[in-house]
């Protein structure tokens, strides 16, 4: 049986191209012009209100966003327009130039089809990819005050829509051309993929709720959109215009009617393959949650506000309970509350349910649950509408991490919210909010942002500090060059932790949106060096760190045990050295240290005097495999012959080979397994089960565990099984977690 190290491993030394900064950081990037190439849907809203807070105009507009990378915008959208008249469905077209900054924030400045400034903001940029998939826009013309962005659309547009979709909108009721209520939606859309829809909604305005029933057609048409016309039991009509942004599909639409008008987003509810399947059970976890709570005037006035961040926990069976801290306007200004209600929800086969709130407040809401997982069968997301005595509510809430700390929140966030701006106890105006937080990763934050408050724009600068706790809720107190104070509750959600939502609170505002990592969080840029997945380096594995201004230059030692020192770099998990293999500017590879306990850990870089933000990775319980690879996806794999697997090389069926891969998790060891040291001679098997496949035919293996010699290396020896020749993908399976699926080749 080999055991033997191949010298081609030792280097770990695959890198990534990134631009050298002089600040050691881990993750990030740098943004310019460039970063916003494509086309992206596009969501606009604007608004127009009077001094008493009344809003007295509305556009609200669809369609796609075109930046070509360099500096010119195209803005090409069907826009619904309440203001001397119902305008429904004008085409409007508007262009002009754009700028990113390093930072990701930029401006828009529109010259032809209408004359108006934005500030801009992208984020979403994926690991080894210069493009970003999301932006947001923020800002006004002579008449709106703007909020609004997109996701770039897919390569090939879907040709039909399919399935249950959850939709959601905020806008307002109608009389004519006067305003007399906000007005906020949930429900569910039904295509049937030949060009019918069926929608059931609930709408909430003011005080009161409503359920809508309607049927019609819709078409899809190149380009991403699509449009759908829908008649209710009471013979009402509505016209809706689709933006589509993923293959799910996801989109936004907006929705017009003589009566109210609204926009919003929607998203598939069910896999296809389990389209009418929901229940109570969908729904079996802890959701960050953002609670939004308005009371309006008959004159369109908002004279109540409640806005709340926290968390929704739903048990699987029948049982929820919101915990939040909330900011109302209500009378006074009470910021900082804490608020807990709970009850029992339903989630029928459509996926659009019920919460009744019977403790801490009585209220009732329409429930829709969708991004429901195929394989764990948990949704992703919910969103509800609905009101109590006081308040038209909207709210959603996302699955949240399985546990946070401080590091979790670290470097570049951009941001938006809207809200409202302030006098005392009274409603003043609109605020919509475009800005970025930086987090040191070790509780201090930074803060810039623009708020444009009905057409005119003030921008802050504060500081502070801030906090999260391992059910990933968090607060920030920031202050600006005036004192003026700025307090955050923050939730955390999705399973890479890239996002939060927040609450904010001042005595001029108070406003609630959402926070996106710009590129990815941080923390994901720490990984399992041969498969680059986050999350996936057991103790004792070998992990790589992504970064910028990491090491004075390129070192590899020869020295064994391994030196936590390279150069002037050291890298710490858990304030513990960490022995390293090889730095460079833009990357570490380094071993997770044996003594590393599963969960949340912090990593941290030194290099000299600089030390890097502070990021929160997680350490796994088992094995997470990933399989070294060469070239363009080529396993790592030493033939029978002794020589690398190749297309030149290949293995015959049959022959008995060695796959080299790290992350193997625990071992039974042949002896003590020492930090930096080579792994003691003898057999040192994973304690995990375990497969090997190769083009999906189980093979048969003689042992999977520790390469004796090797440091943080894993090796699979197993016989070919009977497949075609060609390249095949290589898969080991650990405790139920599958590595990469590089490729080897195989003649017969």
């Amino acid at each position: 049986m080999k055991l033997s190290t191949p010298v081609v491993l030792l280097a770990w030394s695959s890198l990534l191209a990134f631009p050298a900064l002089a600040q050691t950081q881990i993750g990030g990037g740098t943004c310019n012009s460039s970063t916003l190439n494509g086309t992206y849907e596009l969501s606009l809203s604007g608004r127009q209100v009077t001094s008493a807070g009344a809003v007295s105009k509305v556009l609200n507009a669809v369609g796609t966003a075109a930046f070509d990378g360099q500096s010119k915008v195209t803005l090409t959208m069907t826009a619904n327009i309440v203001s001397a008249a119902q305008n429904f469905g004008n085409p409007l077209v508007y262009s002009g130039t754009y700028s990113l900054q390093s930072n990701c924030l930029g401006s828009v400045s529109i010259t032809t089809g209408d004359t108006a400034t934005f500030n801009l903001e992208s984020f979403n940029i994926p690991a080894g990819t210069t493009t970003a998939n999301t932006f947001q826009l923020y800002g006004s013309d002579a008449t709106y005050a703007y909020s609004g962005g997109g996701n770039i659309q897919p390569s090939t547009c879907p040709t039909t829509l399919m399935g249950i979709h959850e939709f959601n909108g905020t806008g307002s009721t109608l009389s004519g051309t006067s305003f007399t209520g906000t007005l906020d939606v949930a429900g569910v859309l039904t295509f049937d993929g030949q060009g019918t829809v069926t929608a059931n909604w609930t709408q909430a305005s003011n005080t009161n709720t409503t359920t809508i029933s309607a049927t019609g057609t819709y078409l899809v048409t190149p380009g991403c959109l699509a449009s759908a016309t829908l008649t209710d039991t009471a013979s009402n009509k509505y016209t809706m215009s689709l933006s589509i942004y993923s293959t799910a599909p996801d989109f936004v639409v907006e929705v017009s009617s003589p009566q109210e008008i609204f926009q919003g987003s929607g998203s598939a509810a069910l896999p296809a393959a389990a389209a009418g399947t929901c229940s109570a059970s969908n729904l079996n976890g802890t959701y960050e949650l953002q609670l939004a709570g308005r009371q309006v005037t008959a004159a369109g006035i908002t004279v109540k506000i409640l806005q709340a961040t926290g968390a929704a926990t739903f048990d699987g069976a029948s049982k929820v309970s919101f915990a939040m801290t909330g900011n109302s306007i209500n009378g006074t200004q009470a910021f900082g509350a804490a608020l807990a209600y709970s009850g029992t929800y339903t989630l029928p086969s459509n996926c659009q349910g019920s919460i009744s709130i019977t403790t801490g407040d009585t209220a009732t809401f329409s429930l829709v649950a969708y991004s429901v997982n195929a394989t764990t069968q948990v949704a992703a997301a919910f969103t509800i509408v609905g009101t109590d005595a006081t308040f038209a509510y909207n709210t959603s809430g996302n699955l949240q991490p399985a546990a946070c700390s401080v590091s979790t929140l670290s470097g570049s966030w951009p941001f938006s919210a809207t809200g409202s701006s302030l006098s005392g106890a009274a409603v003043n105006g609109v605020a919509d909010v475009l800005g970025l937080l930086t987090f040191d990763g070790q509780g201090n934050a930074t803060g810039n942002w623009t708020t444009s408050s009905n057409t005119a724009t003030t921008t802050v600068t504060a500081s502070g500090t801030y906090s999260v706790t391992s059910a990933c809720l968090g607060s920030v107190t920031l202050a600006d060059s005036a004192n003026n104070k700025y307090s955050w509750s923050v939730s955390v959600f999705g399973a890479a932790a890239n996002n939060f939502l927040f609450a904010v609170s001042n005595a001029a505002a108070i406003f609630t949106g959402t926070g996106r990592a710009a590129f990815v969080n941080p923390g994901l840029a720490v990984v399992n060096a041969a498969s680059f997945t986050a999350g996936a380096t057991p103790a004792g594995s070998v992990f790589t760190v992504f970064g910028f201004g990491l090491a004075t230059g390129q070192s590899q030692p020869s020295t064994i045990p391994l030196p936590t020192t390279v150069l002037t770099t050291t890298v710490t998990v858990n304030g513990e050295p960490a022995p390293i293999f090889y730095v460079n500017q833009t990357q570490i590879n380094a071993q997770m240290p044996e003594d590393i306990q599963p969960g949340l850990a912090t990593v941290i870089v030194k290099n000299g005097s600089a030390t890097s933000n502070s990021v929160a990775v997680t350490v796994p319980a088992t094995g997470t495999p990933g399989i070294v690879v060469y070239g363009q996806n080529r396993a790592v794999v030493v033939n029978q012959n002794n020589s690398v697997n190749s297309t030149t090389a290949p293995a015959k069926v049959g022959d008995v080979v060695v796959a080299y891969f790290t992350g193997g998790g625990p071992v039974t060891a042949a002896g003590k397994l020492v930090t930096g040291a080579p792994t003691p001679s003898g057999l040192s098997p994973v304690s995990g089960s375990n497969t090997v496949t190769v083009g999906g035919v189980t093979a048969t293996t003689a042992y999977i565990g520790l390469t004796p010699g090797g440091i943080g290396l894993y090796q699979a020896n197993f016989t070919i099984p009977k497949v075609a020749a060609g390249d095949r993908p290589l898969v080991i399976t650990i405790a139920g977690q599958a590595s990469n699926r590089p490729l080897i080749a195989i003649s017969n």
